[in-house]
């Protein structure tokens, strides 16, 4: 079996050990500190002068996916609203630039996508939720700022402290960055199991089946525009960089907020997207023959 079937074996044996063991959602707890593991691994290598005018136009793109979204869909039903709203603000994913390099794509593009969307939202959130979601929310705000500290700033903060100050450390580190993969399968595992666990408890309670249909066929469009629209933007140049940055998403980041300040059903937003991006990631894995390492990031494109 060649690597990139063997990936996207793995992919699909994470999603389905996950909804066929929920129990296992006892160990959601353990997601924060998988995020930041794997956001401290993509800052080990980061550069503020590898950005370029496609990041700015993703970042764009990424909030106004989600605010168009939730204010078309608020006057209908605000549950869903909600749940578009935080799937279409959820920020790169951090196994994203390891995917991008299997498919022979630019992993320092990628890389410096995660960061710039990451602390955006970590940033941003705690102002702008509140707003969009009303006052009751207001009050969760500091324990989210010092959350959000925890899992985005104290990684790259330590990351570019290492990086800057034990050169050597760094580059002994970078060997272990395929780690962020595994790291990425056990999260994708809690994560589903956490789903299959909540799906499982609304359909034995009987009711909220059609808006969970509702939730997941809104995940699959987001899911679709954001890969179309991250590919237009990224134009000749960062095409695959960009949609890939832009349509694969750290929605561990908005599981957590969904579950700890709104509620479970919108937390399957965030989740039912999971199925969706990782889904399209294994056909495109699948279709990549033969597989293209994982390419190191040059240090002076960074």
């Amino acid at each position: 079996m060649n690597s990139g079937v063997l990936r996207t074996a793995k992919l699909l044996a994470a999603m389905a050990l996950g909804f066929a063991f929920p129990a296992a959602h006892v160990y959601a707890c353990c997601i924060p500190y998988a995020m930041m593991v794997m956001l401290w691994l993509a800052f080990l290598d980061m550069r503020p002068a590898g950005f370029r005018r496609q990041h700015l136009y993703l970042l764009v793109a990424n909030w106004a996916v989600g605010l168009a979204a939730w204010a078309i869909l608020l006057p209908f039903n605000r549950q869903l609203a909600i749940a578009a709203l935080l799937i279409g603000l959820t920020p790169t994913a951090t196994a994203s630039a390891v995917v991008t390099g299997m498919l022979g794509g630019r992993v320092e593009f990628v890389a410096g996508s995660v960061l710039l969307t990451n602390v955006v939202a970590g940033l941003l959130f705690p102002v702008a939720l509140p707003l969009l979601l009303g006052s009751h929310f207001a009050m969760q705000t500091a324990p989210f700022l010092k959350q959000t500290a925890y899992i985005v700033v104290a990684p790259l903060l330590l990351a570019q402290t290492i990086r800057v100050g034990a050169p050597a450390w760094t580059r002994s580190l970078l060997r272990f960055r395929h780690f962020s993969f595994y790291l990425w399968l056990v999260a994708l595992f809690l994560v589903t199991a956490n789903a299959s666990h909540f799906l499982r408890v609304q359909w034995h309670a009987g009711g909220g089946i059609l808006q969970i249909a509702q939730i997941a066929l809104l995940a699959w469009i987001l899911c679709i525009v954001n890969f179309v629209l991250g590919w237009k933007l990224g134009g000749e140049a960062f095409a695959r960089e960009t949609s890939q940055s832009l349509g694969q998403k750290n929605t561990l980041f908005t599981i957590w907020i969904s579950l700890t300040y709104v509620n479970p059903l919108v937390a399957l937003g965030p989740t039912f997207y999971v199925l969706c991006h990782n889904s399209y990631n294994a056909w495109q894995l699948a279709r990549q023959t033969p597989p293209k390492s994982l390419r190191q990031p040059n240090p002076k494109t960074l």
